[in-house]
């Protein structure tokens, strides 16, 4: 039996996203910490349900948190928050996509998923781990609205490990045409009321000509 799908789980540490821009909430109230943790362990629970292979990519705050939910070689370590040179949170996702996609180079396909997304419904990845296997780039769609997660099949595996900064990911959507998988889960669909923060896959949701059209 061949193996399943890998989900790779992208979580913020406490407070950063990866626009670099303030998380936009409610007036007089704080995002809280506690909400986001729970938010990922729920998705990385999901994502063990559905049978996917589920690896998480974090900073080590987040991963101490969360470390009993998945072993040590299931979870990607981004470096600590002090940046070293030009390389912003964006580019250390991209590069830890990477090292997810080198740790699972046997998976039929990558699905990529913003960790301060609603969990999905356990239905809508199974879909999704199973569209990825027969369809070269695919993403979910609710109500002819785009959403996460964006799947890559095997055949990206080469172009996925050269993932160096967030605009190599970029030009990699652009290139090649997404098919859209339509599902029944509006949770695919980032919170209107915030700033959504993970700005490395929110360029799935814009199409393929808003894309060539940032470059």
């Amino acid at each position: 039996m061949s193996e399943p799908s890998t989900l790779i789980i992208l979580a913020e540490s406490e407070g950063r996203h990866l626009t670099g821009a303030p998380c936009v909430t409610p007036a007089g109230l704080t995002p809280d910490p506690q909400d986001a943790l729970d938010t990922l362990r729920h998705s990385i629970r999901a994502g063990l349900a559905s049978g996917l292979q589920v690896i998480l990519v974090a900073s080590p705050m987040m991963a101490a948190q969360i470390h009993h939910l998945l072993p040590p070689d299931r979870i990607v370590l981004l470096p600590d928050a002090v940046a070293t040179g030009s390389q912003t949170l964006n580019d250390q996702m991209a590069l830890g996509v990477a090292v997810a996609v080198i740790s699972s180079a046997q998976s039929p396909g990558w699905l990529l998923l913003p960790g301060d997304l609603q969990p999905l419904q356990i239905d809508t990845l199974k879909t999704m781990g199973e569209a990825v296997t027969q369809n070269p780039v695919v993403f979910p769609e609710y109500r002819h609205r785009r959403g996460h997660p964006i799947g890559f099949s095997a055949e990206f595996y080469s172009e996925l490990i050269r993932l160096q900064r967030e605009r190599d990911l970029r030009r990699l959507l652009a290139k090649y045409p997404a098919r859209g998988i339509k599902v029944n889960d509006p949770g695919i669909l980032m919170p209107a009321e915030t700033d959504g923060g993970q700005a490395l896959l929110q360029a799935a949701l814009q199409g393929n000509a808003a894309l060539i059209a940032h470059h």
